[in-house]
């Protein structure tokens, strides 16, 4: 069992190299981003000893402890000293501020969590381990994103006085708990709804008077001595100590009641401090503290949103974009369709997308095993790095990425590689081509070093790479390293129905000017609507090069036509003993061809 010893093997040579070492930072440094498998072991891990220890609210403390420094004025090229999720709470002097008081508890928790996951950072673990807390608790499913960098040391560490205040006097300018909210949470960038939303979270746990000045002490009250039950899902459970004042009855459950009692002014027994009743007071707050106390639903899709941005703060990400160790839900996944199809309807920039997504998955080489990913080539997003974005073949495809990336940032949970491939098979079906069966859950490669080398992808004319001689034999070398077969070769080519060639980016077709198809003169797409694209120019291998059809066999079949394009690669299809018989049945056959 190979596999079986690379795994031992990799874990023996990592504690060989680390014996008799000191650190600085005293973690030490990893180069490489944790694995989403180790990173959904660290989950269960984290779930199973909330459900165990019954520690939420003190986990949510720390995270929020933790993200809630950052000042949105300062750059984050000063990271990490602008505050934010970046873990340094960990250090002395910030553990030990005031308003901290008790949190040496939560990390004390997840010191042997760390232990066992050392790749993962202490930002990201604070955070995971507040987004677990919340759904155990029976809270939302927190769209989390991961790979958060550490702060490396206690100079990183923000000044005093960045947190929340639960009365008066408040700090600063600030004459009013509203105000003093807006000054904590507008520092931070987020809003007055983010404020209200984040508020509810206080439906779970207690406030101690000995640690943060509000609350009870030890003997707590009859909702906090451990004689009732607490919890959601009805199990016992009250945590390490009793005692405390809570602001609603089951402060182990998340739900909102917070608001419903916060509406009451309380009750019996229960804490509401002044920055829990201006919710209800100011004229901003007010509508979203009325509609969280009546619709549930809506208070959870916003907590949702609102707890993520705030897990976020200043944190700086290795990959750049983060990652999702959860797949975007079936809905998300629709939701960015529609939006894929309305750009594409839009900006008629179809075939760019399709060549984007082609040429981030025809790098693949199917004699390298899958344990190399993602450095096998493939589906994997890579084509958004440089060198890879800038190879010869993919010139101007930096166009297609930036029409993807206002979508990306509203659809963060979606990969890369997922985004590319569905705007793909978006763009063909808007063209009136067939309805792909596509599957999503792709992973993102992290890093420019994930990218193939360059050369992987078809040419359009001699002289052919490698060993082939001819057109045909430089298409069966691409395809056939990938695991597609002459079939697959022959129907593929047929997307040349759609787009231009542009002899400045790859040597063939026509320039700006165009031709009598490429001009905005002439109806293109299948619907009949105007549109040419964001540019004139280049040359087309059919006259209607917005609309998906069979049409491409029929004009490679006469050997293109006047204006029209047909390359060495294109002809071959119809004089190739292999591949005519799959060229002529397309010609003749669209619903063939379209399956």
């Amino acid at each position: 069992d190979e596999s079986a010893f690379f795994k031992d093997y990799a874990m023996a040579h990592k504690a060989l190299s680390e014996l008799g070492s000191k650190w600085e930072p005293a973690d030490g440094m990893y180069i490489d981003p944790p694995t989403v498998e180790r990173l959904q072991e660290c989950q269960e891990v984290l779930k199973k000893m909330v459900d165990e220890v019954n520690c939420h609210p003190i986990l949510i403390r720390l995270a929020w402890h933790d993200s809630g420094t950052y000042d949105a004025k300062m750059p984050m090229t000063d990271w990490p000293n602008c505050g934010g999720a970046n873990g340094s709470i960990r250090f002395e002097p910030e553990i030990n501020h005031g308003a901290n008081a008790g949190l040496q508890n939560a990390l004390n928790l997840l010191k042997p969590i760390k232990a066992s996951f050392p790749e993962i950072s202490w930002a990201d673990l604070m955070q995971m381990a507040s987004a677990t807390a919340i759904e155990v608790a029976g809270g939302p499913k927190i769209p989390m994103r991961y790979g958060r960098l550490d702060a490396w040391a206690p100079k990183n560490c923000p000044k005093e006085g960045n947190l929340p205040a639960g009365g008066a006097p408040w700090p600063g300018s600030a004459s009013t708990p509203q105000q003093h909210l807006r000054d904590v949470f507008h520092r931070m960038g987020l809003s007055d709804k983010d404020i209200v939303a984040l508020s509810g979270a206080h439906t779970l746990g207690r406030a101690y008077k000995f640690r943060s000045g509000f609350g009870l002490d030890e003997k707590g009250c009859k909702y906090t001595t451990g004689k009732c039950l607490v919890r959601k899902d009805g199990k016992e459970g009250h945590g390490q100590t009793d005692g405390g004042q809570s602001w609603t009855p089951k402060w182990l459950s998340f739900d909102n009641s917070y608001f419903t009692y916060c509406k009451q002014k309380g009750g019996e027994d229960l804490l509401s401090l002044d920055t829990d009743q201006c919710l209800f007071e100011d004229a901003a707050f007010k509508p979203f503290a009325e509609k969280y106390a009546t619709d549930e639903s809506a208070f959870f899709k916003d907590y949702a949103m609102a707890h993520k941005a705030l897990s976020e703060l200043g944190s700086k990400w290795e990959p750049a974009d983060g990652m999702y160790i959860d797949p975007p839900t079936v809905e998300r996944l629709q939701e960015c369709q529609e939006v894929l199809k309305k750009m594409v309807d839009e900006v008629n920039c179809h075939p760019i997308l399709i060549r984007l997504a082609w040429h981030d998955s025809g790098t693949y080489d199917a004699k390298m095993p899958m344990t190399d990913w993602p450095n096998c080539g493939g589906a994997n997003g890579s084509i958004r790095f440089e060198p890879e974005i800038n190879h010869g073949a993919n010139a101007g495809l930096q166009n297609a990425l930036n029409l993807l990336k206002p979508i990306k940032a509203s659809f963060p949970e979606i990969s890369w590689a997922d985004l590319m491939q569905m705007a793909s098979a978006t763009a063909i079906e808007v063209a009136g081509g067939p309805k792909i069966p596509m599957r999503y859950g792709r992973l993102d490669a992290w890093a420019p070093k994930n990218c193939p080398k360059e050369g992987n992808l078809p040419a359009g004319g001699a002289p052919w790479p490698g060993s082939a001689s001819t057109p045909q034999q430089h298409l069966r070398d691409v395809f056939h390293r990938m695991g597609l077969s002459d079939k697959d070769i022959v129907a593929l080519s047929g997307a040349h129905t759609l787009g231009r060639a542009y002899k400045f980016r790859s040597g063939f077709g026509l320039d700006e000017k165009g031709c009598k198809y490429t001009t905005g003169k002439c109806l293109v797409r299948k619907d009949g609507k105007e549109g040419h694209g964001q540019t004139d120019g280049g040359q087309s291998w059919t006259p209607k090069w917005l609309s998906f059809d069979n049409s491409y066999f029929t004009y490679c079949k006469q050997k293109g036509g006047e204006d029209l394009l047909s390359l060495d690669t294109d002809q071959c299809l119809f004089e190739d003993a292999a591949f005519k018989p799959f060229a002529e049945k397309y010609a003749t056959d669209e619903s063939a061809f379209f399956k």
